[in-house]
């Protein structure tokens, strides 16, 4: 992951080449810094990106940047981040509070009616959104390109490192950040490309070098001293009295250095004060950071997982390296099997909820990550971890939250691996008993595992008290991972019949059947269906809690009208609106914004346990492990992509506009002009909204059909916002 601030001196260094110097030749891409150039200086760049939570039109600006490279015959060997290193999480929690603050100033703006004035303060708000999340959207790109593509154990400017480090004929040039310095790289770094000029620049490690006068090592620490994605920068080069120019650079630092006698550990004694009072640990944490540098772990071109000067590592590596996994486990990340991010909750036994996009610290968001998702947490682990080493079992493992340093809390998975373990062997089907009862069985619909156990014959023919085997079809592997989630998450009984929940959901599924079949080309609505009833059980998603103060709240008719369209606009702000590849221009509603980080959360969780059950399947041997469509099962799962905001605050605004004194006449016209007044790139508004409203008229079946398990006022308040849509739809 690149520094998401650049050093100033280092870029300065930067030389001009012929593009076509690379015909012919592939490029070792570092992933995420791609990405992140791609989203601040190209014309992908949407300044309002951290308003909404996600992009428009990125699909078509990666394809033409890919159709670039293909017509200048340059092959992009993307590399993606593995699990964080140690660290990674402590900075990306910096810069995430950093990035909070900014957008915050430019929420003020929009807030006060200085729309302009606010875009350009969000598109300058850098690190709001985790370029991260674009991995799947840029994977399944590259796949359909059949351009091959790497995710390593760890960081993907070590693993590009290697490469360069062995001059590999899989690459004949390296891109990335200002990181790829730190590793072993030859010479030169590429930074970015003009196609229209066709020239590359590039930074080279040794005129840097010369430039500085400075030996390697020397440089290592300097580069390490202005922070970088594992190290947060050190503390007196942030200190105007000591370095008046803001932002520092390698320079100052090897200034610095210079006067200290070129020692790290002299620098801190000699600015201790400042270090006591602002990061007491940071000498330790740049010896960490100091070692993972040195002992940078790589897949090795024959397959290993291997670690840099392996001889010179010291018995204590597990301080900055974490602990050791299996090599299994890593192949599974590399193949798209699972990503990295519950490897790193063992690996370094903690996890860090990290920033959202929009910054909001609610009671309910406190509620939904220190309480309501740590079972979901703890039966993830609890899934996993039996098939590690016997020391990694019993580690404990410790979450942390971004809005709380004090906040700490012992993950307790252990208690949980008996019941977890017993509810997911359970399950055992063959594809030959799927197709017998069910010909033309849609596996991985959702809609089918659920309604399927209404049959219950079938239902009964699922259950084993085998040890489950022989799973090995694309098919049933994704079936029986369902299942397996919806019994776990309790819409599903150990009868493996549905349960009040189960039978909700269904009803939901029965109901949103003639709409998910109307828009085939639309992926995911099922799956959105699933995600609206986890909102539902965890008090999410209903009309409570307005939170006027965040603005973008209904604004018209009677405080019940108000509620109701509340709730119809957090049930679409959970689909997709369809947009040209231009950057949105629109309305925004930073509370909008903070519900969707409350989907997302829950989404993320849910992803976690999904991967967890996947993982354990093939790690206890029940599914065949020697296939070559792991990447295409994943991907098959649920709770992968996550949609911006968008669509609900199109329908918020529509429903807002509409008056039920109006005519007939003028309530026609306020909805053809509504495209083009609010949202003029949207693509398909009338579908998606027709979309929309059928989730909620889906889900409202589906809450009709509960008992107890939901309040009456609750049921009452869906009831009254189907006659609030009915009246303006």
């Amino acid at each position: 992951m690149p520094s998401l601030i650049e050093d100033g001196w280092i870029s300065g260094q930067t030389a001009s080449h012929d593009l076509a110097e690379l015909e012919d030749c592939a490029i070792a891409v570092d992933a995420t810094y791609y990405l992140q150039h791609l989203l601040d200086k190209t014309a992908a760049h949407e300044p309002l990106l951290p308003a909404l939570g996600g992009l428009t039109g990125i699909q078509s600006h990666l394809d033409n940047d890919l159709d670039l490279w293909l017509q200048h015959k340059i092959t992009p060997f993307f590399i993606f981040d593995g699990q964080a290193v140690t660290g990674q999480d402590e900075v990306a929690v910096s810069l995430g509070r950093r990035a909070i603050a900014k957008t915050n100033q430019a929420w003020d703006l929009y807030f006060t009616g200085q729309a302009n004035e606010a875009v350009t303060a969000f598109g300058e708000s850098i690190g709001a959104y985790r370029v991260q999340n674009l991995y799947p959207l840029l994977q399944g790109i590259l796949r359909r390109r059949n351009l091959h593509f790497l995710v390593p154990p760890y960081n993907a400017a070590a693993q590009i490192a290697y490469f360069d480090m062995i001059d590999s004929d899989q690459c004949a040039g390296v891109m990335g950040s200002a990181e790829l310095l730190l590793y072993p790289i030859k010479d030169s770094v590429i930074r970015s490309i003009d196609w229209e000029a066709k020239k590359v620049s590039a930074i080279s490690k040794r005129q840097i070098l010369r430039v500085l006068n400075v030996t390697e090592p020397l440089f290592i620490d300097a580069l390490l001293m202005t922070g970088t994605s594992f190290l947060a920068p050190f503390p007196p080069l942030q200190d105007t009295t000591i370095t008046p120019r803001q932002p520092s650079t390698v320079m100052d630092a090897v200034n610095m250095l210079r006067t200290s006698d070129r020692s790290i550990a002299a620098a801190c004694a000699s600015f201790n004060d400042i270090l006591q009072a602002q990061d007491p640990t940071w000498l330790d944490k740049y010896r960490k950071a100091r070692m993972l540098v040195n002992h940078f772990i790589y897949i090795a071109e024959n397959g290993e997982v291997r670690v840099n000067d392996y001889d010179r590592l010291t018995g204590d590596n597990h301080e900055y390296l974490g602990l050791q996994l299996p090599a299994e486990l890593f192949h599974y990340v590399n193949t798209g099997l699972i990503r990295p991010r519950m490897l790193s909750w063992i690996t370094h036994h903690q996890i860090v909820v990290l920033p959202t996009v929009d910054g909001v610290a609610s009671e309910e968001y406190k509620k939904l990550v220190t309480s309501q998702l740590v079972p979901i947490r703890e039966t993830t682990l609890s899934l996993l971890i039996p098939r590690l080493h016997r020391g990694i079992q019993h580690a404990s493992i410790a979450m942390k939250v971004w809005y709380d340093d004090r906040f700490s809390y012992q993950v307790n998975h252990r208690n949980l691996v008996s019941s977890s373990s017993q509810k997911v062997a359970g399950w055992d089907v063959k594809e030959a008993t799927i197709k017998q009862y069910f010909p033309q069985a849609q596996c991985g619909s959702i809609a089918f595992e659920v309604l399927s156990l209404k049959n219950p014959d079938f239902a009964k023919s699922t259950i084993t008290k085998e040890r489950p085997k022989g799973i090995d079809s694309a098919d049933t592997i994704t079936s029986i991972a369902l299942w397996r989630f919806l019994h776990l998450r309790g819409y599903v009984s150990d009868a493996h019949e549905l349960t009040n929940w189960g039978t909700a959901l269904a009803a939901t599924l029965s109901a949103f059947e003639p709409v998910v079949k109307q828009n085939p080309e639309v992926r995911g609505l099922n799956e959105t269906a699933l995600v609206a009833f986890e909102l539902i059980r965890f008090d999410l998603l209903n009309a409570k809690r307005r939170h006027e103060e965040l603005h973008g709240t209904p604004m018209s008719g009677s405080e019940e009208d108000k509620d109701c369209l509340l709730l119809v606009s957090r049930c679409a702000s959970l689909l997709k609106l369809r947009h040209q590849s231009f950057g949105y221009t629109g309305p925004l509603s930073k509370n909008l914004l903070a519900f969707k980080s409350l989907a997302s959360t829950v989404r993320e969780a849910d992803r976690d346990l999904v991967e967890a059950i996947i993982a354990s399947m093939f790690m206890f041997g029940q599914a065949k492990r020697d296939r070559d469509d792991n990447w295409d099962i994943s991907h098959r799962l649920p709770f992968l992509l996550d949609p911006d905001v968008a669509l609900g605050i199109a329908v918020k605004t529509l429903m807002d506009e509409i008056n039920l004194n109006d005519t007939p006449q003028l309530r026609a016209q306020k909805r053809a002009e509504f495209p083009g007044k609010f949202v003029p790139f949207a693509t398909h508004l009338e579908e998606d909204m027709s979309i929309a409203f059928g989730l909620f008229d889906a889900l409202a079946v589906g809450i009709k059909s509960l008992d107890k398990e939901i309040s009456a006022a609750d049921k009452a308040m869906w009831e009254k916002a189907g006659r609030y849509l009915e009246l303006r739809r």
